[in-house]
């Protein structure tokens, strides 16, 4: 029981991680996708979506057992597999090529040494991605707890109280955009977990709804309380209207976001080159080198524009993993209602041969 508990958290500190980026958790995603005065039940809307696509991509991996996404497409697609692949290449390489960015920018509130300090932190990636899945799920599991707890008091201290919250218009398809586009990179990595019961997959895609709304309403509510909207990290500024103590405390957390989100990034990529390279090494140093060549267009435009394209094309590329577990669903009953057939056959022709042998 206690066994299944970690699992389940686990997991869920897998989605978690995978969605706090460096948009996520520096406030530049919600600014791009809902403007500088968000409405916060954007972030309730947000919360259900993020369980109902995290079910679906774990329900995937529980059908297809794959440890691949590119096996796992193969399964999904079928022959349409290698647009599939492109699309979660282009993803996992456009959002590797965002936190790089991240982590420059990050980086530059020190001492400008880019791209030195992405280049360290993406050897990290590639050691960690070469030992493993199980590695990207350790390194979730230690470091989002923190992340979540301190981003919330981040948030929590920038609020200003009696706290009136504005009423902004709500843009559905903003918020679609939105979670497509930060659920199909856990897709590449939640459809290849396939060790979950149906009750943990419910249970770790509750928890990581439920923690993504919390901070996702707390984030907006800092927004309003400020005009940090225009920063390039917006956090950052959130964080120092408390103190640079608070500052310097935020800092490592976006760095911690930006690790989580770069891990899985890293880790799709790579797992889909190594099916053709057979030097691991080789394989992680040019998904190493393809994500700087994006980061080179600065963190704000990968995120204001590059974003919301694999948000759009998401919306599809979801719709067809629910379209492949409706279809094996059928297919499954199929095979059951044909061996219940069989076997009320093979009963019907077993008694009647009973019948027979006295007479005989």
């Amino acid at each position: 029981m206690f066994k299944s508990f970690l699992r389940s958290m686990s997991v869920a500190m897998l989605i978690i991680g995978t969605m706090i980026g460096a948009g996520f958790a520096s406030g530049r995603e919600v600014v791009s996708f809902f403007g500088a005065v968000p409405n916060m039940f954007i972030a309730l809307i947000t919360g259900v979506l993020v369980f109902g696509c995290s079910v679906l991509f774990l329900f995937v991996g529980r059908r297809v057992r794959k440890s691949d996404i590119g096996e796992v497409n193969g399964e999904v697609f079928g022959k349409l597999r290698p647009l599939a692949d492109v699309f979660m290449l282009f993803n996992s390489m456009t959002v590797l090529g965002a936190m790089l960015a991240a982590t420059d920018s990050l980086a530059s509130e020190f001492i400008d040494i880019r791209p030195f300090a992405s280049i360290v932190l993406g050897i990290v990636c590639a050691i960690i991605s070469i030992k493993g899945l199980s590695g990207v799920i350790k390194a979730n599991a230690v470091l989002v707890p923190i992340m979540v707890v301190f981003l919330l008091v981040c948030c929590i201290l920038a609020i200003d109280f009696p706290f009136a919250a504005q009423s902004s218009p709500i843009r559905p398809y903003s918020i679609i955009l939105y979670v497509s586009m930060n659920m199909i990179l856990g897709g590449g990595v939640l459809t290849t977990v396939h060790k979950l019961s149906p009750r943990e997959i419910l249970l770790a895609s509750s928890v990581a709804a439920v923690a993504i709304a919390a901070i996702l309403m707390f984030i907006m509510g800092a927004l309003q309380s400020s005009s940090a909207a225009s920063a390039d990290m917006p956090m950052l500024l959130i964080a120092l209207k408390s103190g640079k103590p608070m500052y310097f405390i935020c800092m490592p957390v976006i760095g911690a976001s930006i690790f989580t989100t770069m891990l899985s990034a890293f880790k799709s990529v790579y797992d889909y080159l190594n099916g053709f390279i057979k030097y691991k090494i080789v394989s992680a140093g040019l998904v190493l080198i393809g994500g700087l060549l994006v980061g080179a267009f600065g963190f704000s435009t990968v995120v204001g524009k590059m974003y919301p394209i694999i948000g759009a094309v998401g919306i599809v590329y979801l719709a067809c993993n629910v379209w492949f577990l409706i279809r094996t669903r059928i297919k499954r009953n199929v095979k059951r209602k044909v061996k219940r057939a069989e076997r009320a056959v093979d009963r019907r022709i077993g008694r009647a041969r009973k019948q027979k042998l006295p007479n005989a």
